[in-house]
């Protein structure tokens, strides 16, 4: 009986990451967990029977080692600005390191003239794909995820105020975990994925005044979606990241 193929899952102890591992775990394949730090999350991975890895995803160094005796991967490159870095450091180890094939996180909607610079990143990191000469690919293209609408969750909490720079536009967002179901089952099974796109959604397209209306119901409360400028929206998600990061790493691992 052949052994199942070990796959390394990339920014593991993020949202979509962890949940990643998770499902792949549950489906008997061993998992090795590439993390920052060893963390309260990292021990939960470690505990749920990941392999972790500790390094730097910007570092090639760090990638070979983490590649070695892995035959499949889940990308899941970090949001930041070096999005064409990020993705096209892991394209070259992951040939030198001959795997099978890749998930590759994206965007939905990528374009060249796209206004975002993060969109038109990942828009460059799709066609680098396509070019890898060995290594096949699996593209995962999810619009907004359904996470960002929690970012401010204080403001809607205490004020009764879904503060975002959505507008009036709608989007039908996708949990962490479907993303990452998606995406650990074109690697459990990437025979009829290869080459193709795929757009994770949620069950229906919603307004932001439809989101606030779900948190009213949840909270028993009034809430009024209010369209702010992004750089307010920024600041607090920076501020709820900090705070729940502080309090990640005041937490005993478990």
């Amino acid at each position: 009986m052949s052994l199942k193929p070990k796959i390394l899952v990339t920014s593991a102890a993020g949202h979509v990451g962890m949940a990643a591992c998770i499902e792949l775990l549950r489906t008997g394949h061993s998992v090795r967990a590439f993390v920052r730090s060893r963390d309260a999350r990292a021990a939960a991975l470690e505990k749920a029977g990941a392999e972790l890895f500790i390094g730097d995803l910007r570092d090639y160094r760090d990638l070979e080692l983490a590649l070695k005796g892995v035959q499949r991967a889940f990308h899941n490159p970090p949001f930041s600005p070096n999005t064409i870095y990020d993705s096209t450091i892991f394209a070259v180890a992951a040939e030198e390191a001959k795997l099978e094939m890749v998930t590759l996180m994206g965007a939905w909607n990528l374009t060249p003239s796209h206004p975002s610079i993060h969109q038109r990143g990942h828009w460059i990191a799709h066609n680098i794909y396509r070019w890898m000469p060995s290594v096949d690919v699996v593209h995962l293209a999810p619009g907004l995820f359904a996470f960002p609408y929690f970012l401010g969750l204080p403001a809607v909490v205490h004020f009764g105020q879904l503060m975002a720079p959505f507008g009036n536009g709608k989007n039908a967002p996708p949990s962490n975990e479907d993303i990452a179901s998606v995406a650990a089952h074109t690697l459990v099974n990437p025979a009829p994925h290869i080459g193709r796109s795929y757009r994770p959604t949620g069950p229906e397209l919603l307004s932001p005044d439809d989101v606030a209306a779900v948190f009213a119901k949840i909270l028993d409360r009034n809430v009024r979606y209010k369209d702010v400028p992004f750089q307010n929206f920024h600041k607090a998600a920076i501020a709820l990241s900090t705070d729940r990061a502080r309090r990640a790493s005041d937490r005993p691992p478990p």
